[in-house]
């Protein structure tokens, strides 16, 4: 019984002693991570006054002086002393400082632009971090290689542009996402050339994102678009076709008319016969015309509806002979389209309006509502 109750007596005593250590070990490193948090705040501080300070210090010569050492020389004489103090410090404190510089780079990042993001960029490399977000542009966890795409966009790292090229390829799309973003920070419109070329099975969201880039850029993009019309993926000659129509740029009218007669799929045949229409160039109407007789419903669609924003009276005939054999939907669209073409289509539609057939009357009718046209003086 002595021998039960000394047992137990034992394994209490070792047990609040382990219970002890641990509420102290627990304890210790909670003062420690604080003592860290307010070490790493310090430095923070620290170093986001002396960055601001280098950011803001005129270089030693003037940058249009003809004379003048490189610019990188000069932004390399500014960070002379900082590097200097770095190599003093042991291996555990030039971390901890490292750590706190790296973070007020990247944040002082979204602030600044023209010289002054050139020369935080320059400290950025110059200091190693470059390399440390390229390799950590190879770690196995999406969210790390996310995160290093998103620094080294924003710090516009052009060493970093090959691995942020093979990243759009990157099986997560937050990745994929952000590496566009970087390309797009780093490279200005020339990165649309590799984004519209490696970028496969481009998704509406993406390209709603990839869109918006675009719009910013404006007429500099449509060379870069144009090249893309011959793209394998057939989602990306869509998008490009989209979005050549909404800039409007009318030297896009020639490939346009080279995938309207010659692409395999209607359906491109179709978005192209949409922008085409958009662009309203009459070069397009003679492909258009040939289109009002394919055997593919939606295609015949954007061709008459095409060719009812060009404008061009000629087309009239063929569209008259097309509205003959559609059925009603089509008869409708081609209505719309004959009286979109000046003073010779509102005088058709009038005629229309008094023929024999009433279901050509009634479709003429609504046409002729629809565009306030006096039936009467047909």
């Amino acid at each position: 019984m002595r021998l039960e109750f000394f047992i137990l007596f034992t394994l209490a005593l070792a047990a609040l002693f382990f219970f002890v250590v641990a509420s102290i070990a627990l304890v210790v490193r909670k003062a420690i991570g604080v003592q860290r948090q307010r070490g790493a705040k310090r430095l923070y501080g620290l170093y986001s006054a002396q960055l601001a300070e280098l950011l803001l210090t005129d270089l030693p010569v003037p940058l249009q002086s003809v004379k003048s050492p490189s610019v990188h020389q000069q932004y390399e004489a500014l960070l002379t002393p900082t590097k200097r103090k770095l190599s003093q410090l042991t291996l555990g404190r030039k971390a901890l400082h490292r750590e706190a510089l790296r973070s007020v780079l990247i944040d002082l990042a979204g602030d600044v632009v023209g010289e002054a993001a050139e020369r935080l960029a320059y400290f950025f490399s110059s200091l190693g971090f470059v390399q440390d977000e390229l390799i950590l542009l190879r770690s196995k966890k999406w969210w790390i290689r996310a995160q290093a795409a998103r620094h080294l966009g924003s710090l516009r790292a052009r060493r970093a542009i090959p691995l942020l090229t093979v990243a759009l390829e990157d099986k997560d799309p937050g990745v994929r996402y952000e590496a566009i973003q970087a390309l797009v920070r780093v490279q200005g419109v020339e990165s649309l050339s590799a984004i519209l070329r490696v970028t496969r099975r481009l998704s509406r969201w993406r390209a709603i994102e990839l869109s918006t880039i675009i719009m910013q850029f404006g007429s500099a993009a449509a060379p870069y678009l144009i090249k893309a019309l011959k793209s394998p993926d057939q989602s990306i000659v869509l998008f490009s076709i989209e979005m050549l129509a909404a800039i409007g740029f009318v030297s896009a009218v020639e490939p346009l008319r080279a995938l309207l007669q010659g692409y395999p799929s209607s359906v491109v045949q179709a978005k192209a016969a949409e922008a085409l229409g958009r662009l309203g160039d009459e070069r397009a109407e003679e492909g258009l015309l040939k289109l009002v007789g394919s055997p593919h419903p939606h295609l015949r669609l954007k061709a008459v509806e095409a060719l009812g924003r060009i404008g061009s009276p000629a087309a009239i005939h063929v569209l008259l002979d097309h509205f003959a054999r559609g059925h009603l939907g089509e008869r409708i669209a081609t209505a719309r389209a004959i009286a979109a073409l000046g003073p010779a289509g509102a005088e058709t539609i009038c005629s229309l309006a008094a023929d024999e057939d009433e279901l050509t009357r009634a479709v003429a009718l609504q046409v002729a509502e629809e565009h306030s046209l006096d039936i009467g003086k047909g």
